[in-house]
């Protein structure tokens, strides 16, 4: 085992700001490859649910508002999981969370399968969201096994693969419908569970940083946002944009696949497809990241995603404006998270999972706001005024950015 080093603690638990001077394993570009599919197969199953509305609305014959809720349900699941969960890596270490974590996807995944009535389903929501917290387990988990200057391409590679999810959850979720129904699309991500558990049990473990019982690493994490305004600033510029960019999720499915487009759940699944483009460019800031940019980074992604959603609202009788403004959107969300969590993981190398949790826990819990806001927007003031509402929410994003 390798030798732990803790950092002295102050009272709060927090302790003090220092150089990361933990001892480091190393990672293989093979290992981060495996842990960037990871982070996609488990958040995979936080989206999966999006373009599953309107199927999962006559299967278990509730209204399109009550199904449109099911996004929200899924990340308030999400959110508890950063919030209560993702600090224990720092005590726990990555292996048993890792175990712990993808045994109760399993559970959760087979109750989303067979389940027959809404509040089962809604129940195995919460449960699923709540242990598809990988991706934030291993984001800070990788940023200690690599040499401090390459933290923001290690970054990037793994949010690739987990934006990668977010497009595959809807493409496959959409096509799945399609050819046999919804319920073997829960099953395929139980299968893909089992197979990255088992490509993940060689990478090495991250050190301990020290010995805080549990009830003290939440305590912790109060004071450490008290006092990290740099953290303060990137998780509220991400928080507005990945609300904006669940509003437009939620409310372009039922908008695509409503009277005026006419779309099939398969089409309104490969609407995702957009997101292709997007995680190229998250993979393509790596280096800039690891260069000082995230500001500037975060600036321009706000922007281009308030621009996006502008031609989707505006223009949205249209096709081909919705494709360009999704892909606006999803190109613009991408490299405005991993810039900011980039500057977040940063602030404090000994305290990153609590980093990552404070970080993530604001980031999801917008989301899932964002993603009840789409459906009740769309049902009440219609698309455009959905959009724009959406907009003016990324336009905040980038003033907040520009302020930091």
């Amino acid at each position: 085992m390798a030798d732990v080093r803790q950092a002295p603690k102050r009272l709060d638990g927090v302790g003090p700001k220092t150089a990361d001077t933990s001892d480091r394993a190393g990672l293989g570009s093979r290992q981060v490859a495996w842990m960037s599919i990871a982070a996609g197969v488990s958040v995979a199953n936080i989206y999966y649910v999006q373009p599953l509305l309107r199927p999962l609305a006559t299967s278990f014959a509730v209204s399109d508002a009550l199904a449109g809720l099911l996004p929200m349900i899924t990340m308030v699941g999400y959110a508890a999981g950063l919030l209560l969960v993702v600090p224990v890596l720092e005590r726990a270490g990555l292996h048993r969370l890792m175990r712990w974590l993808n045994a109760g996807r399993l559970i959760a995944l087979a109750l989303a399968a067979s389940a027959t009535g809404y509040p089962v389903f809604a129940a195995a929501s919460v449960l699923l969201g709540a242990t598809s917290v990988l991706a934030q387990i291993l984001m800070p988990a990788a940023a200690s096994l690599v040499p401090p200057e390459a933290v923001g391409r290690t970054t990037a590679r793994i949010t690739a693969g987990l934006f990668g999810g977010i497009v595959g959850a809807r493409v496959i979720a959409g096509a799945l419908d399609g050819l046999l129904g919804w319920r073997p699309v829960y099953a395929l991500s139980a299968l893909a569970t089992l197979v990255v558990h088992l490509a993940l049990r060689r990478l090495p473990e991250p050190p301990l940083r020290h010995a805080l019982g549990y009830r003290a690493l939440l305590r912790s994490l109060l004071p450490l946002l008290r006092s990290e305004r740099g953290l303060r600033r990137a998780a509220l510029t991400a928080a507005a944009g990945f609300a904006a960019f669940n509003i437009f999720w939620t409310a372009v499915t039922l908008y695509v696949t409503g009277p005026t487009h006419g779309w099939s759940t398969t089409g309104a699944g490969l609407l995702g497809m957009v997101g292709v483009v997007g995680t190229a460019t998250v993979l393509a800031t790596g280096r800039f990241l690891d260069r000082g940019a995230q500001r500037g980074l975060a600036v321009a992604a706000a922007g281009v995603m308030a621009l996006g959603l502008l031609v989707a609202g505006l223009w949205g009788l249209s096709a081909g404006a919705l494709i360009l403004g999704a892909l606006l959107l999803d190109s613009g969300a991408r490299v405005s998270n991993v810039a900011n969590q980039t500057h977040a993981l940063r602030q404090r190398p000994e305290a990153r999972a609590r980093l990552n949790t404070l970080y993530m826990t604001t980031y999801f819990a917008a989301g899932s706001v964002g993603s009840a806001a789409g459906a009740l927007l769309f049902a009440h003031i219609g698309w455009t005024l959905t959009t724009l509402a959406a907009a003016a929410l990324a336009a905040l994003g980038a003033t907040l950015a520009a302020r930091a």
